[in-house]
């Protein structure tokens, strides 16, 4: 089946013609890829490995292409992260939202498309693969959408295909070959590129978030508990072969795997757990709902509900912290490779941008008239990123190296 609409190119100022002139003007945005960079290989909201981040410019290179090449910036420590971001919990965030925007000039970041409709309901989790980029929502569905340049120069996205879901989609995992799909029943739908699909069962409550690690299946669950998976190479059939509950920070929102620990976030903090013995060796401070985990240059940066940051090295000695941001409660995080930039989604529809490594706050601003970012992805190159929406609306952003050009 086709999607329900698709984006019509508000990426620019004063309208249709503007957004024309203003992404005409980027140029050949999105044709060749770089791959490269500091960001590690999280994967547990399906991303896969290489650059700075968790995901693949191999992956992102054959779905959006661009002929921007990224010159990865490396070098120097974590800052303090004693930009604008502290101390502000209480401002602007707190009251009534702004308007939304289609460009924000502080940060040379422009809207190319929305699909209202996108999903029906809440847009959770969004994956790229190689045969375009994947969204599963509440509304039981999962998504498949090809971005298409047009004339203007704007990109729109297209829906491909739609796959009914048992149950809400809630997080993904792409690699070799196969996609993962946790869901509010606590089972994992999996699909593979051969046509073969399994269910894999366990779980009693939604499971939240999926990574893998030498082949090994991971995952988490709003059941406290963390499920190991091999899958059988000649029934393609994966088995739960451990189930770790003791010492869970409550139920369990994301994990990411870094060094030789599972860094485990939770509704009561963060654990790490070590990969040999599979017991957890830490609890690191504060006992405070964790929201997401995304690993830059061998570090962990932890989001938490409340909107604060910190970061932990591969041993969780703190590097690093931010307090409270002003736009409020942070839902989920994505690591932009232009800048490079933590991208942090919040509650009441804003997105700020930190810049890395020396941790700073940069801007934020507001991407959603209201409504929860509950998703976001970065395509790997060239700035690209996605939004995906507590209404179901799906837009795709640039941040543009060097700045914007006039809309």
């Amino acid at each position: 089946g086709r999607g329900r609409g698709r984006g019509r190119g508000r990426g620019g100022g004063g309208g249709e013609g503007g957004s024309r002139a203003f992404w005409g003007a980027v140029g050949g945005a999105l044709s060749r890829g770089n791959a490269g960079g500091s960001w590690g290989r999280g994967r547990s909201r399906g991303r896969s490995g290489g650059g700075h981040w968790g995901h693949d410019d191999r992956t992102a290179r054959s779905v959006i292409k661009s002929d921007h090449a990224l010159k990865p910036r490396r070098g120097g420590g974590w800052g303090k992260g004693d930009g604008k971001g502290k101390d502000k919990g209480k401002g602007k965030g707190k009251g009534s939202t702004k308007p939304p925007v289609v460009r924000v000039d502080a940060d040379a970041i422009g809207r190319h498309c929305e699909v209202r409709g996108a999903h029906s309901s809440s847009i959770l989790a969004m994956v790229m693969t190689e045969q375009g980029i994947y969204t599963v929502s509440q509304d039981k569905s999962m998504k498949r959408w090809k971005p298409v340049r047009q004339d203007s120069g704007c990109f729109e996205l297209q829906a491909e295909i739609t796959v009914p879901l048992p149950d809400s989609g809630f997080c993904l995992l792409f690699n070799s070959g196969w996609l993962f799909c946790g869901l509010w029943d606590g089972s994992v739908q999996a699909f593979s590129t051969d046509g073969t699909q399994t269910s894999l069962k366990g779980h009693t409550r939604r499971v939240t978030t999926l990574a893998l690690h030498q082949s090994v299946l991971m995952s988490g669950s709003a059941d406290k508990q963390v499920r190991l998976w091999q899958m059988d190479p000649n029934t393609k059939t994966f088995n739960c072969t451990h189930t770790i509950d003791e010492s869970m920070p409550g139920p369990i929102t994301k994990i990411h795997v870094l060094g030789s620990h599972l860094f485990v976030g939770g509704m009561n903090g963060l654990a790490m757990l070590d990969l040999a013995s599979l017991k957890v060796t830490k609890l690191l401070p504060p006992t405070k709902a964790v929201t997401d985990l995304l690993e830059f240059q061998g570090h962990i940066i932890v989001a938490y509900a409340e909107g604060g940051l910190k970061v932990f090295d591969a041993e969780g000695t703190l590097k690093s912290e931010m307090k409270p941001l002003e736009a409020g409660p942070i839902l989920t995080l994505a690591g932009l490779e232009s800048g490079p930039r933590v991208l942090c989604g919040h509650a009441r529809g804003q997105v700020s941008t930190i810049i890395l490594p020396s941790f700073e706050f940069k801007t934020d601003f507001q991407a959603l008239p209201g409504q929860k970012v509950d998703s976001l992805l970065c395509a790997g190159h060239d700035g690209i990123f996605l939004i995906g929406s507590q209404d179901g609306s799906l837009q795709l952003w640039q941040r543009v190296e060097g700045g914007l050009p006039p809309g």
